[in-house]
């Protein structure tokens, strides 16, 4: 799964640390790299509220 959506590559052993916002239409919606904890979920929420 990590690899469909371009969190890993086939070479790595592990995914790096991203989240990615699935949109209604089974697609990535936003993809967050770098994550500041602190802001993170709020940053989500205003992409969902986007997409709304």
């Amino acid at each position: 799964m990590s690899i469909a959506y371009g969190a890993a590559d086939g070479d790595s052993a592990k995914p790096s640390r991203v989240s990615v916002l699935i949109g209604p239409d089974g697609k990535v919606a936003a993809s967050y790299e770098v994550v500041d904890k602190a802001e993170h979920a709020n940053e989500v929420l205003a992409d969902i509220d986007r997409l709304s």
